[in-house]
């Protein structure tokens, strides 16, 4: 009996001393549990409620050595979307990939499965928002001279959009996130089977600038070729 006891204390002081790497090893979210804590933390941004956040020394310190972020947020590039903001983080919590249109290129899928691979992200967000340009020079279709040609010909409109402009847009900014989040899988196999085994969710979303709020979209699972 003391023996067993012994041992137990021992464990939880092994857990105390342990490094940041370890004790994140033992608490990873599972995809669900991330994406609760995003929402809530986007609820709070949105009522102005935001929790304090811990950017001084010590937290510094704790990062340089290593880093545990718990999402993976591919978003536009536009200035007025601030993923650490609007989903109420601090420092180190999110891997925050930018380019404008939130567009699944190969750089992004890259960053994308290296975060996975080597910080064991289980949830990944391809967020999308109201009034967004590349989207809306897309539906526009008129070309566009060098890389920015380039950058909205990888823009998902969708089809059948709406007749009036204003909805059009808002219709082909939704469905570019969702379909820009399941290229993410469709062009990697490692992502793919990460999604299939449960341990990384893919979830798509529209933020909206004046409101603050995320309205969400599940991602279909991309079909087997």
């Amino acid at each position: 009996m003391v023996r067993h006891l012994y041992r137990a204390v021992t464990c939880v002081c092994l857990l105390l001393v342990a490094s940041p790497c370890l004790l994140a090893q033992e608490l990873r979210l599972t995809p669900a549990v991330a994406l609760e804590r995003l929402k809530d933390g986007n609820a709070r941004f949105a009522a102005d409620t935001q929790a304090a956040k811990d950017i001084g020394n010590k937290r510094r310190t704790e990062l340089a050595r290593g880093q545990h972020p718990f999402a993976v947020i591919l978003s536009c590039a536009d200035s007025r979307i601030v993923p650490e903001w609007l989903f109420d983080q601090g420092l180190g919590d999110l891997f925050v990939l930018r380019i404008a249109g939130n567009v699944a290129e190969q750089g992004m899928l890259a960053s994308t499965e290296y975060a996975v691979e080597h910080f064991h992200v289980p949830l990944i967000v391809v967020l999308g928002h109201d009034r967004c340009g590349a989207v809306q020079a897309a539906v526009d279709g008129k070309p566009l001279p060098g890389h920015l040609g380039w950058l909205v010909k990888q823009v998902f409109t969708g089809d059948n959009l709406p007749a009036g402009k204003p909805e059009a847009v808002a219709a082909a900014i939704r469905a570019n996130a969702i379909h820009q989040a399941e290229a993410l899988t469709r062009k990697s196999p490692e992502l793919k089977e990460l999604m299939d085994h449960k341990r990384v969710q893919v979830v798509a979303g529209v933020y909206s600038l004046a409101t603050g709020k995320i309205s969400w979209s599940d991602v279909p699972e991309p079909k087997r070729p």
